[in-house]
């Protein structure tokens, strides 16, 4: 009886084996690109933020430059 019992659990753990591995796919499908899922809002903002972040620090560096002039005593540049 043991013996019995022993064989169909193995053939279950083989037939169990055989069907888990057909399941399986070879390779994950490509992602969509953000900009065409529910992100892509949020990017469009992220890529807007950092334009303005550009233009902001370029203004900053014409101030430092112009607090810097004016406190060695030149004259400030033109804007």
């Amino acid at each position: 009886m043991k013996t019995g019992i022993s064989s169909s659990l193995a053939g279950l753990a083989l037939v169990s084996c055989f069907v888990l591995s057909a399941c399986g796919s070879s390779e994950p499908p490509e992602p969509p690109p953000v900009k065409d899922t529910v992100f892509g809002g949020l990017e469009a903002t992220k890529d807007r933020a950092r334009a303005v972040e550009d233009v902001t620090m370029q203004q900053k560096k014409s101030l430092d430059e112009a607090v810097e002039a004016q406190s060695n005593g030149a004259a400030a540049p033109a804007p």
